[in-house]
């Protein structure tokens, strides 16, 4: 009786291993065939035609940093402190920017320079910063703009001191 059983151990044995690998290969030709058939589909499929349309920025139009036009502002003695890298919320998202502090005219108050890769982003940041200029005495920003350069000096900074910052902008081909 003993031998009856182990006999029929090995046969369940045997067969559930059988089902197993009747199972795995079953899986293995039913994704290979999916495969395939997949990739003939793909082959059927026409490719869509390319766009004659310019994906990739003006790469004319790009010319300056905001690092090179704040370090300009230093270089020709204007206030210039704490400067860091900037970054800005609501506006079209310029290439890079960087903030600087002008501490002489109060905690927090400073510039923002930002460069732009495209003239459209450049103009749509300008409308969106003059918005903010709703009180034309007192100005939330005195905005600036020099080829892909858009510079934002805060309102709190006299007009007279906010145009020196204009005027070495205005003459950056020149140096």
């Amino acid at each position: 009786m003993s031998r009856c059983l182990l006999l029929n151990i090995k046969n369940i044995i045997n067969v559930t291993i059988c089902v197993i690998v009747a199972g795995l290969a079953s899986a293995y030709i039913c994704e290979a065939v999916d495969q395939s058939i997949h990739q003939k589909r793909l082959q059927n499929v026409p490719t869509p035609p390319r766009s004659s349309k310019v994906l990739w920025p003006d790469a004319s139009f790009y010319k300056w940093e905001s690092k090179n036009i704040v370090g300009l502002f230093q270089n020709n003695g204007l206030e210039v402190n704490d400067i860091k890298p900037g970054f800005t919320l609501g506006a079209p998202l310029p290439r890079e920017a960087t903030i600087f502090l002008i501490p002489s005219f109060g905690e927090n108050i400073g510039g923002y320079v930002s460069s732009y890769n495209i003239g459209d982003n450049l103009k749509n940041a300008k409308n969106y910063y003059h918005k903010m200029n709703k009180d034309t005495e007192f100005p939330a920003w005195w905005i600036f703009e020099k080829d892909n350069i858009l510079v934002l000096i805060s309102g709190k900074v006299p007009e007279e001191k906010a145009r020196q910052y204009e005027k070495v902008l205005n003459e950056i081909d020149k140096k």
